[in-house]
């Protein structure tokens, strides 16, 4: 499986694992060609989604805005570059993949609505458990890219934590919201997580 093969496999997962967890069973999850969005998909309901999605990493604002030098010297103090696998994002990571998202001019299809779903937590990186956990403050989301949403073209936006399921939801009426708090219990948190991904579109 090439590398963008691959990707595209992930991107639909995340896609199907985000309406799992909102108990939605969509009618079609398949991949768009760029400059679309990633995924589309068709719902039971009569919507059609344009879903652009994006993985949300530990330390993306640090690395962002520190020194070249000072990103070595912090990845070769943690033990090479699974550092940013092994430490819980925060809201500064998720403004920055955020950020990095709204100036984007995608060609949406005709008659879909565009959403964004941020991945976090995702069981591809097979990290110990516990330092995924992600603790979000809501008033610090919407402080940090309320703004920035407001003016952007998603209709919907999704923080969806995987390792845990915690889900937490942006619209332009609501703002930022909860939607499912981080799970505690410990079989969520599963010590080396397994991929077992659907390949079919």
């Amino acid at each position: 499986m090439d590398q963008q093969t691959l990707q595209e496999t992930r991107e639909r997962e995340w896609v199907r694992r985000l309406f799992a967890q909102k108990g939605i069973d969509p009618l079609d999850v398949k991949s768009l060609k760029c400059p679309a969005p990633d995924v589309g998909v068709s719902l039971s309901d009569g919507r059609f989604l344009a879903i652009e999605v994006t993985e949300v990493l530990a330390g993306e604002y640090a690395r962002r805005n520190a020194r070249k030098k000072e990103i070595q010297q912090a990845q070769q103090a943690a033990g090479g570059i699974g550092w940013m696998f092994t430490r819980p994002a925060n809201a500064l990571d998720v403004a920055c993949r955020i950020e990095a998202k709204v100036g984007k001019d995608y060609h949406v299809p005709s008659g879909h609505q565009l959403h964004l779903l941020l991945a976090t937590g995702t069981v591809e990186h097979g990290t110990m458990s516990s330092t995924l956990l992600l603790f979000i403050s809501i008033p610090e989301l919407n402080q940090l890219t309320h703004d920035m949403l407001e003016r952007s073209r998603y209709q919907h936006v999704y923080l969806h934590l995987q390792l845990g399921r915690g889900l937490y939801e942006w619209n332009r009426r609501d703002r930022w919201h909860e939607v499912h708090p981080p799970s505690r219990r410990s079989e969520d948190y599963p010590l080396m997580p397994q991929l077992k991904l659907q390949t079919g579109m």
